[in-house]
This record gives structure tokens, C-alpha cells and sequence, in this order.
């Protein structure tokens, strides 16, 4: 469709490049004393600057179908105008603005969550994406905005996502993004998880086709056996659903699910092996030998130590890789003896 300009949309900004120094700070003084009642809605903007909520809230307005001129260059189009690239580059946008904190919990106080879960289930793979990609991003590090997430129950939904047959890698990669930053503490999450089988899920996920995935999965356990108030239950529900098993395999050539095109793995990924030996290091130092905690098994310890023997035996392979100094390396190792 043709743009539309509006001519006083140039002449405006004209006006404001050209202002001498001082005099927006002047008005905008009057403006807050209630002294220039003659600036109507749309120069203010352009004279103020839009707030980061009013963006958001534009955002949102894009996103579901209805047109905004959000580069306030005068173009004009009719909601069914609006295109799936419109869309997505307001997804972008929203993601930006949700990693400001402040940004991030007025989602709740603008009641922006129930339809920005909604669209968890479209029938757009990219929207799904973008949509747990700004859901990861709101709630990460953010208790008050996990808070308000958890609200929507969005936790089974995610889940399925991660599982998917029909999702693209991509799309599941932001899932367990947005799950993971869920889960990183936050007690009521992790309970929740494990009400819906949660474990079972990341037993999945370590068998999944995608390397990428599979560290993602090893990464996200490692953190929970950092934060866990009980590292012996949390253990136990691993070992139950398989979880624990099924990682300790995958970090090993010789019992990993195979991968890739071929279906075939010659080595394991480094990045897995290491986030995966850096969730055992952390499971034994919050469980260690002589203490009343119940820890790894004696079953595990010999394929862990398979595992180890195999990643020194790996050129240029040290114990900074899994974020240790050499003598915390030795005495994780003797804790497996």
C-alpha cells in the first residue's frame, strides 16, 4: 500500500532538530506544570518521546492484528494490511523492551500476560518462538514477573513445546529458554514441573536429536542442583524419572543417543560433556561422601569415572572447561572414588 506522509510529521521534527538548546527542556517544563494546553497528543509525543509502556502496549497492538504507526512516519494501513513481518518485528521490539526489569513486571500491571501466553499455541512456528523468547526474557532473574507468568499456568504448554515433533529446532531451543528461566529460582516453578512429570521431560530432551538442546538440558540441571534446598530429592526424582541415567549416558560415545544427520556420533559435544560434568560436580559437592545425604550410586560412579577418563584423555581438555581449578577437580574425583 502507498505511504501515506503526513506533512506536518516532517515538519515537526524539523522543528525539533532545530530548536535552540534549551527550549524542549523549557516547554517540557510548562507541560508538566499544566501551562501549554495548546500541544495537542501527537506533538507531545513526538516533542516527549514515547514511554517504554506505551511501546509495550503498541507492541502487543501490532502483534495481534491491529495497525500502529509505530515509526511515526504517517503511514497508513488497515489492520488486515498488516504483515506477518510487521508482526515480527514487533515481537523483536517487545523482546528488547522485557529485558528492563521495571519493563518486564508492568506486563502484570498492563495485564499483558494472558495474551502474550496465548500465543504459546499458534499456528505460526516463528510467533510460538518469538513468544517464548519474550517469556524467557521477561521472567529471567525476575521473581515478581515469574510470579505473574506462573499466574497464566503456562508451564504444561512450554513443556510440549520442548517436545515437539512439529516445532523447529529454533523454536524449541527459546522454549527451553523460557523454561529455564521459569525454573532458576523459583520454588513454586520447580514444584509445578514436577506435578507435570517435568523430569520426564528433560529425559526427553537429553535423547533429542539437537546437541544444542541436549546442552541447554544439562546447563538447566546443573543450576537446579546448584539452587535445590533438597539435592537428595532432587536427585531421587532424577533417578526415578531416568533423567540422571540418561545424562550420565549421553556424555559418553559409547552409550549416548546418536545424533545428527546420519544418525551416527563419532565424539560427544564438548559443550554437553562439560555443562554435564559441571551438574555432577555440583550434585557431589551438595551431597558429599560421609554426610547424611543420600548421593550418587555406586553404578553411577563407575560410568562417571568412564566418563572423566575419556574427557582427560581429550587433547587440549582442562578442568577450567568445567569452570574448576585443579585441585577442586582432584578432590571432585576422589568424591567418586
Amino acid at each position: 500500500m502507498p505511504r501515506a506522509q503526513d506533512p506536518t510529521q516532517s515538519l515537526l521534527r524539523w522543528g525539533i532538530e532545530n530548536a535552540a538548546p534549551g527550549s524542549l527542556a523549557a516547554t517540557a517544563q510548562q507541560i508538566k506544570e499544566g501551562k501549554r494546553p495548546d500541544l495537542n497528543t501527537d506533538i507531545l509525543k513526538a516533542m516527549m518521546g514515547q514511554s517504554d509502556a506505551e511501546k509495550m502496549r503498541e507492541c502487543l497492538m501490532v502483534i495481534s492484528g491491529q495497525w500502529i504507526d509505530r515509526d511515526g512516519n504517517g503511514e497508513v494501513k488497515n489492520n488486515a494490511d498488516i504483515t506477518t513481518a510487521d508482526k515480527y518485528r514487533a515481537w523483536e521490539d517487545l523482546e528488547m523492551l522485557v529485558e528492563d526489569l521495571d519493563n518486564a513486571n508492568d506486563l502484570a500491571n498492563m495485564d499483558m500476560w494472558r495474551p502474550i501466553v496465548s500465543f504459546l499455541t499458534d499456528a505460526d512456528d516463528e510467533v510460538v518462538k518469538h513468544a517464548c523468547w519474550v517469556c524467557g526474557t521477561a521472567v529471567q532473574n525476575n521473581p515478581k514477573s515469574q510470579q505473574a507468568f506462573l499466574a497464566q499456568d503456562p508451564l504444561p504448554t512450554v513443556q510440549s513445546i520442548v517436545t515437539s515433533a512439529d516445532a523447529s529446532h529454533e523454536t524449541r531451543a527459546k522454549a527451553m529458554y523460557c523454561l529455564s528461566s521459569t525454573l532458576k529460582h523459583s520454588e513454586p516453578a520447580v514444584q509445578r514441573f514436577s506435578e507435570l512429570d517435568g523430569w520426564k521431560t528433560l529425559t526427553q530432551t537429553l535423547q533429542d536429536p539437537s546437541l544444542k538442546l541436549r546442552a541447554k538440558t544439562a546447563f538447566l540441571l546443573s543450576q537446579l542442583a546448584t539452587q535445590s534446598s533438597s539435592p537428595s530429592a532432587l536427585l531421587s526424582q532424577l533417578r526415578s524419572a531416568s533423567t540422571l541415567s540418561t545424562l550420565i549416558d549421553s556424555l559418553s560415545p559409547s552409550t549416548a543417543v546418536p545424533t545428527g544427520p546420519s544418525g551416527s556420533q563419532d565424539a560427544v559435544d564438548p559443550d554437553l560433556r562439560d555443562k554435564g560434568l559441571r551438574f555432577i560436580a555440583n550434585v557431589v559437592e551438595r551431597t558429599p561422601a560421609g554426610s547424611d545425604l543420600e548421593g550418587l550410586n555406586a553404578e553411577e560412579k563407575d560410568k562417571i569415572r568412564q566418563v572423566i577418563s575419556e574427557a582427560e584423555a581429550t587433547s587440549d581438555w582442562t578442568p577450567e572447561d568445567v569452570g574448576m581449578a585443579a585441585d577442586e577437580w582432584d578432590a571432585f574425583k576422589r568424591q567418586l572414588a
